[in-house]
Order: C-alpha cells, then structure tokens, then sequence
C-alpha cells in the first residue's frame, strides 16, 4: 500500500508533457485520487469518443487506449476542464511504474463536423445538337446526400410520332414524304442521384435517371416523323461538382443520354 501512495504522490507531483490529439486535446494536469488517477483535459472539438494512453518509458511508446477509464470518455462537448479516471491497480501491475518517465497522450474520435443542408437550384442545359432545357434540383446532404432534378424544353410530342425517318427525311422501303418544315424538339430528364462533401466548399455529384431526346419532322399529311440520327431515349448519366458557400450553391455537370449526346448543365440556388 506504501507504494501505491508514493506512486500516486510522484505522479501528482510530476510536471505532465501536454500531449496533443490532432491538435484538439490537451492534458492540463494529472493527480492522484485514491487508488486512480484523474487527468484533467481541455477538448478544442466536440468528439464521439476520447481515449487515454499512458507510457511508461517518457514518451517513447504508449500503450491504449486504456479499458478502466470512466468520466468524460464519450460524447465530450468542445471545452475546458474535463476529466477522466483511471483506475490503475484493475489496469496495470504497479510494479510496472518508473515513476519519472510516466506520460499520458490523448486521441479523440472526432464528431462530424458537416452541416445538413436542404438546397434547390434553378439548372440549365445544352447541346451541340442544338437543344437546350431549363428546370430544377432538390436534395439534402451532410457528408453524404441525395439530389433529384427534373429537366425540360416545354414540348413533350417526342412521346408520339407516325414513324421514323433516317438523317435525310427518308422513311422506310425509301420514300421521302413531303415535309413542311415544321420541327419539334423535345428534350425531358428526370434523375436523381448522390453527392459526396470533398476538401473545402466542394461536392462531388452522381445522378442517373431516363433521359428523352426526340426530334420531329412534320409532313404536309399532318404526320410527325422521328429523325433517328438526332433522338435517342434510355438512360441518362451525369457526374459534376457542387458548389456550397456561405448559403450559395452553384453546380456544373456533363450529362449524356445513352452516351450518344453530351450536354453541359449548369445550376444556382441556395441552400439552408
């Protein structure tokens, strides 16, 4: 029993080196408290989980995290003066003490520090085609987040024409109706996808969906002819980056409608 006071008496008297948790955690002082020891630390960030090491050989390896450690351990709000106790005999054979070269170190599991934001953003879009479509996203995210846009010209008679014809106007068995060279675009995509937080204010955004793009010739029958050389309808993929600054939320993607057209479409809105 002796020696496990003048354990407890050196180590309170010890001059600690502050030790430094990913430059968040700092040990103000250690002293003894019956049979444990108690160490006081200052938190820079709130954390999920803090844990104590201690080294036996002044710094040169530690060991923990350590098992009997009860107080400020989990869920520790940024601050001064918390603290911990070890309770070394249930930890620790004190022999095992050289009591001039004891240290304690700090590490934190850190909380997420990502805010969760709700956003919208006005989009517009265009092709080489030419074809261009104006409309809108929502989502939400925090490290990780979800987006949905619905794009369109305005037109949706891309849904019914009389036939296809080939890049010229010619339809099958090579008949060249007579047009009168009314055209309808139509250009629809409904998608929705993933966002995840990079370095800084960016975002990296992913979205898949069904994407429509349908050119019309009009005969002077009245009949509506697909041209197949520039309409495509299936799959639509996208991949860009966002935006989010102070409320500002800007985005700029390619997307491509069965890999056969390549747009660029551009977002602003706000997030809160």
């Amino acid at each position: 029993m002796k020696r496990i006071v003048a354990i407890m008496v050196l180590l309170g008297g010890m001059m600690l080196q502050s030790a430094l948790a990913q430059e968040t955690a700092s040990i103000v002082r250690a002293y003894p408290r019956g049979k444990a020891i108690v160490v006081e630390y200052d938190l820079g960030a709130d954390a999920d989980l803090v844990r104590l090491s201690v080294s036996l050989d002044g710094g040169n390896t530690y060991r923990g995290p350590l098992q009997q450690v009860t107080g400020d351990v989990a869920d520790v709000k940024a601050g001064f003066g918390h603290t911990m106790v070890w309770d070394v005999l249930k930890e620790l054979a004190v022999d095992e003490f050289e009591y001039d070269n004891v240290r304690f170190k700090l590490s934190l599991k850190l909380k997420e520090r990502w805010p969760k934001e709700t956003f919208v953003t006005l989009n517009a879009a265009y092709s080489f085609s030419p074809q261009a479509s104006f409309g809108v996203s929502v989502g939400r995210v925090k490290r990780f987040g979800w987006f949905v846009s619905l794009m369109t010209n305005g037109s949706f008679g891309g849904f019914r024409y009389d036939g296809d014809c080939d890049r010229e106007g010619f339809v099958e068995g090579n008949y060249y109706p007579n047009y009168t060279g009314e055209t309808s675009k139509m250009r629809l995509s409904v998608m929705a996808g993933g966002l995840m937080r990079l370095p800084g204010p960016l975002l990296l955004r992913v979205g898949l969906g069904y994407g429509n793009r349908t050119l019309r010739w009009q005969t002077t029958e009245g009949q509506w002819y697909r041209n197949t050389a520039f309409s495509c309808q299936g799959l639509d993929l996208s991949a860009g980056l966002q935006l989010h600054w102070h409320g500002f939320v800007g985005s700029l993607e390619a997307v491509t409608t069965q890999f056969n057209y390549l747009e660029t479409k551009i977002g602003l809105g706000y997030a809160f």
